[in-house]
């Protein structure tokens, strides 16, 4: 379909430019006319909506033509490093992150980083950036680089703007805490994601099965079992 493309830009435009607009310059506007709770339902309602948008552009969009083949050893491997470290990142993201919505941020000023956030003070936005441009590396089609681009400015310019919040929020909480840990993820201290590389066993066989079955192309893993039923 001729429009297909420019209708999955507008989605993810509009995806992208709403979430920096209501979760920063427009919210307070929004929560003082919806209320706390009224803002959360209506900030939701078109989150969804335009999530679904995508959704929709995406799969009228053509499939290809692909930049480059994906059926490469080094693509494939790249791939795994990438989206494994990708899922261990969000997992550790989920336990004592100060980011979060709603996360208690007192004492942050005296808290001293450890685990993840050696690594990066924002383990989930970078988890999701960096699962995103695996994705591009072995699905190099442009519905899926548009898609992809979009969500990972999304993540990354939100994940600086989410500094300011903080800081604006707590002062001289978060203030210290962004003295302490970096913003882009310092390599060198992968180690530090200890039991969750382990943890991410699991969650990262699942999700590259998962697309497997809908690519019905093996990815991951589970490229180097062509002949499974797939």
């Amino acid at each position: 379909m001729p429009t297909a493309l420019p209708m999955l830009i507008l989605a993810v435009a509009g995806f992208v430019g709403t979430h920096f607009l209501f979760s920063h310059t427009l919210r307070p506007w929004a929560a003082s006319a919806f209320g706390a709770k009224g803002f959360q339902v209506f900030y939701s309602l078109v989150a969804l909506t335009w999530l679904f948008a995508i959704f929709l552009a995406y799969h009228q969009a053509p499939h290809g033509p692909m930049a480059w083949s994906a059926d490469s050893l080094g693509l494939q491997l790249a791939f795994d490093v990438a989206g494994y470290f990708a899922v261990a990142l969000f997992m550790a993201s989920l336990i004592g992150n100060p980011g979060l919505v709603g996360a208690n941020l007192n004492g942050l000023s005296v808290r001293l980083p450890t685990t993840v956030f050696l690594i990066t003070r924002h383990p989930m936005m970078f988890a999701i950036a960096i699962w995103l441009a695996a994705q591009m590396l072995i699905v190099p089609s442009p519905r899926t680089i548009i898609s992809c681009a979009g969500l990972i400015v999304l993540a990354l310019w939100g994940a600086h703007l989410q500094d300011a919040k903080k800081v604006a929020q707590s002062g001289r909480e978060w203030s210290l805490w962004v003295s302490r840990t970096p913003f882009w993820p310092d390599l060198r201290r992968v180690g530090q994601l200890g039991m969750n590389w382990l943890l991410a066993i699991v969650p990262w066989l699942l999700v590259t099965w998962a697309e497997t079955r809908v690519m019905q192309t093996p990815v991951g893993l589970w490229y180097f079992f062509p002949n499974l039923p797939y």
